[in-house]
């Protein structure tokens, strides 16, 4: 189903620069950095970072002012192109698309636009021509991603392309060993950080700006972890019992693992998997900190790893698995850049399934989560995985669940443009005669 746009949403971005001129070196900067990011597949974070450490006179606002013109090109790369006049990467440089932003902030002089090669022009004739354009090029994805938003979301489609352009929230998690949620959020606000409860996450706050929170005392004392709502929300789908023994499979860093740990006690355990042992190597220092001690790391070559199976099977089985990222697209912009191989995700992802039907216990349950938006990587995949397994069945969540989230068929999506967190699926499997 197409997705309709409404006349009020034909409105041009402009990118709120804290700093009210953009000088020529910072533009250069904001190029240099797009330059690594799209050439080198660098994370934009890690991109970002990289500079400020390079470059360490640069102020808080200069700061602020970089990454807010870098995550902007991002996101409207292709309307900045179509603003240009030039076909999709007909144009390798960044520098035209940091100029044309800064021609949409309204600070491009004459200076500028040499140094970009970015003609000014009238706003309202800009309006009126992206006005004209195709809902793809409004919200700064390929025809390709944009069919794919409007097979998942139908008419909701605008609203949640609407959603991924802009910054996400600042979530964490509290540790209920450590805190509890009404005393933390008096402490953050005591250190000027407001917050407020996350509907259906009793454990969750969200807060209303991004300030840096590692640097608190509650934080470095173990009293929460900083995590999506939806990354949450999958932790309670797993629905952990104290004392059970629990495999989350694609760990990464551990977040999700921390909060099993919570949830199983020490009477339980939590094996964190993943195939990047950089990654899962930050994990101990979490868990310590935490005051977790039931977690023990195993990085793997794939879900098929022997130790795996001798270690196994679970009481719960997390396949947090490999994905387009396309719900994280407001902290990872760059993403919608980089084309995702849906192909061998798919099938990435299937392989996961198979062997996590062999580490579940046979009254145990398999839960399979991405954060990805599109049908391939969640509904399809889950029918897929039914036809193989007739002996499976998506299981009923729980009620709490089906009220805050949008449940169908037993499987849930979490949204940008309703819940207010990145973009997560996730379905509950259990055998057919449980």
């Amino acid at each position: 189903m197409k997705a309709t746009m409404p006349d009020q949403l034909f409105t041009l971005p402009k990118p709120e620069l804290p700093v009210p001129r953009v000088f020529p070196q910072q533009i250069q900067r904001a190029a240099a950095v797009l330059d690594v990011i799209l050439s080198d597949g660098v994370p934009s974070d890690r991109a970002l970072q990289h500079c400020f450490r390079a470059e360490r006179q640069m102020g808080k606002r200069d700061r602020a002012q970089l990454q807010t013109l870098v995550f902007f090109v991002l996101r409207h790369w292709r309307l900045l192109d179509e603003l240009l006049g030039v076909q999709p990467g007909a144009v390798a440089s960044a520098l035209p698309r940091v100029g044309m932003a800064v021609h949409l902030a309204g600070l491009l002089d004459a200076t500028l636009a040499d140094l970009t090669g970015v003609v000014a022009r009238p706003r309202g004739e800009m309006v009126e021509q992206i006005a004209r354009s195709s809902p793809a090029v409004r919200f700064g994805l390929c025809d390709a991603d944009m069919a794919r938003l409007e097979a998942a979301f139908g008419n909701d489609a605008v609203a949640v392309a609407t959603a991924l352009l802009t910054r996400a929230p600042v979530d964490i998690r509290i540790n209920s060993a450590m805190a509890e949620p009404r005393a933390l959020a008096e402490t953050l606000l005591a250190s000027g950080l407001e917050s407020m409860p996350i509907p259906g996450l009793p454990n969750g706050l969200r807060l209303n700006d991004n300030k840096p929170l590692t640097s608190l005392d509650a934080y470095h004392a173990g009293a929460f972890e900083i995590q999506d709502a939806g990354s949450q929300w999958i932790v309670e789908a797993c629905q952990a019992q104290s004392g059970q023994h629990v495999l989350d499979l694609c760990a990464g860093a551990g977040g999700k693992s921390l909060g099993l740990a919570e949830a199983v006690g020490e009477q339980g355990s939590v094996l964190a998997c993943d195939t990047e042992a950089e990654r899962l190597a930050r994990l101990p220092e979490r868990s310590e900190r935490a005051g977790w001690h039931n977690i023990e790391c195993q990085p793997i070559a794939d879900s098929a790893d022997p130790e795996l199976h001798r270690r196994g099977p679970f009481d719960r089985v997390l396949i947090d698995a490999p994905c387009s990222g396309s719900g994280t697209w407001r902290r990872h912009p760059e993403l919608r850049q980089i084309p995702a191989d849906l192909d061998a995700l798919c099938a990435t992802q299937a392989q996961l399934l198979d062997d996590g039907v062999r580490l579940t216990k046979a009254d145990g349950l398999l839960i399979y989560a991405t954060c990805s938006l599109w049908r391939e990587e969640n509904e399809m995949q889950i029918a897929s995985f039914l036809v193989r397994h007739p002996d499976w069945r998506v299981a009923e969540l729980p009620t709490r669940m089906t009220h805050a989230l949008t449940v169908e068929e037993g499987m849930a999506r979490i949204r940008p443009d309703i819940q207010g967190s990145d973009g997560f699926f996730f379905c509950v499997l259990q055998r057919a005669n449980d």
